[in-house]
């Protein structure tokens, strides 16, 4: 059974696990500086950075965002150690329960076997693919952006307006701090 574990302060000592698979599973087009995350953790309350633990075990980490009319799940990611052990599907069954309404995801578009292995996931885990024509803008002003396919569990009438607060709230304004 997982259990999901808040860090809200930047200089917790659990981040010193966490970082370092931060940094292992995402390339730095899709993650912050070590510095802004850290930054973000303590002054940001919309952001929801947690610690994945298994049976007392970290297992890996879980970023989401509370967005009041939906949720955006930004990070997912299991230590190596703990993969093929149903954790990310675990984590996706406590999201359907514990964040009720529409959840969003970003996801790259299925282009070889690892990315389609990734849609595929999500797919069997209740989310569809509701935009492949969305484009993440940089976590740094001077970046590339990236084409991405956003995923959802519902497909909301108001699309358009929540991606737009996605790019504002999570990429841009973060950026300023």
């Amino acid at each position: 059974m997982i259990k999901l574990i808040r860090i809200t302060d930047g200089q917790d000592s659990r981040l010193e696990h966490l970082v370092p698979l931060y940094e292992e599973a995402f390339c730095s087009s899709e993650r912050r500086t070590v510095g802004q995350l850290r930054r973000m953790i303590g002054a940001t309350p919309a952001m929801h950075f947690n610690m994945i633990e298994s049976d007392g075990e970290l297992c890996g980490l879980f970023v989401y965002w509370d967005m009041g009319e939906f949720y955006y799940l930004e990070h997912l990611a299991v230590a190596p150690h703990m993969r093929n052990r149903k954790i990310g599907q675990q984590v996706l069954e406590h999201v359907e329960t514990s964040l009720p309404g529409i959840r969003l995801l970003e996801v790259e578009p299925a282009e070889d076997e690892l990315t389609a292995r990734r849609v595929a996931f999500y797919r069997r885990n209740g989310y569809r693919i509701v935009d492949r024509s969305y484009v993440q803008p940089s976590y740094e002003n001077f970046g590339d952006a990236a084409p991405l396919w956003i995923m959802g569990n519902d497909t909301p009438e108001r699309l358009p307006e929540f991606i737009e607060r996605i790019k504002k709230e999570v990429y841009r304004d973060p950026l300023a701090r």
